[in-house]
């Protein structure tokens, strides 16, 4: 496609959305639009679609966050309806740097009838502290298992391409890593977002690995970075479970730690990271009595960790 082509298409889209919008006003049932996706902060192709989120009046028999596929002069609108009360809950509950903050905040109110509603927007735009250090948590969490896979595919196989592949695999929450420590919004394109701020370590562990021929010593250089760029930050990227650790005093089972950051956080595989601290010599490794069932007869010890400070 031509850039010619290219600025066509966003010329109809945008003529098409203009025109969808001046309808949705009448409908005073709709008190909000607010334009997401591409052509809020993007690039559209002839192949993309405009994704809408419409507030509507609080109605208790309407279907929760239903979704409309609607047709404006032939262009496909992905329009999600969501209840006032609903979208407040949005605005001030929503985790920071959660998808839904991140697909909202980039988005633009095209109109309101409720001025509450603008104001919600701003708040959505906010990143706090607490929440971006529980949502860095989730993307450590996540770069581990697949640095571990490539870690075991180097050393036991020696295949390359499949130890580049799970590095490749980790890209993404390093990326989100890289991005929210900078106080940035992480969205779909994070790994592009992340090649700019920091160039040389997403060219080494991503650009390069893509396009280079895959030999040992460029692998194990991309790996090598991996380590050492999730060493040097463990301390802030793992502060939440950190300070937990420190707050209870004492050791503490997976099964207690993993419950913990599920039920408070919506944080998972929290047992992983508590591994590489220890391998890191962060906190301590340890064990508690468990017993399988409520009948077990036989008492073993779990894994558990603790602080060491």
């Amino acid at each position: 496609m031509t850039t010619i082509d290219a600025g066509a298409v966003e010329q109809s889209f945008r003529a098409a959305l203009d025109r969808l919008v001046e309808q949705v006003k009448a409908d005073r049932s709709i008190l909000a639009a607010i334009l997401c996706g591409s052509l809020s902060h993007d690039t559209v192709w002839a192949r993309s679609d405009i994704d809408l989120v419409l507030v509507t009046v609080d109605d208790r028999k309407a279907e929760k966050d239903a979704g409309r596929s609607l047709n404006a002069d032939g262009v496909n609108v992905h329009a999600l309806l969501v209840p006032r009360s609903r979208f407040r809950e949005m605005a001030e509950g929503s985790v920071g740097n959660s998808f839904v903050q991140s697909f909202l905040a980039k988005g633009r109110l095209l109109y309101t009838h409720d001025p509450t509603i603008a104001a919600l927007c701003d708040r959505l735009r906010e990143i706090g502290e607490r929440d971006t250090q529980i949502q860095l948590l989730r993307a450590a969490t996540g770069a581990l298992p697949p640095v571990y896979k490539a870690h075991k595919w180097l050393l036991t196989r020696g295949d390359l391409h499949y130890t580049a592949l799970w590095i490749l695999y980790a890209a993404t929450p390093l990326a989100k890593i890289e991005v929210m420590r900078r106080g940035l919004l992480a969205d779909r394109e994070v790994i592009p977002q992340a090649l700019t701020l920091n160039p040389a370590f997403f060219r080494t562990i991503y650009t390069e690995l893509l396009d280079a021929p895959k030999t040992r010593p460029g692998v194990q250089a991309a790996l090598d970075a991996v380590d050492g760029y999730l060493a040097e930050r463990a301390s802030a990227l793992f502060a939440p479970l950190l300070a937990h650790l420190r707050e209870v005093g004492e050791a503490r089972s997976c099964t207690e730690l993993e419950d913990h950051f599920r039920r408070n956080f919506d944080v998972e595989g929290v047992t992983v990271a508590c591994e590489y601290l220890s391998d890191q010599g962060l906190i301590g490794k340890a064990s508690t009595p468990v017993r399988l069932t409520r009948t077990s007869t036989v008492q073993l010890q779990e894994l558990a960790f603790y602080a060491l400070d």
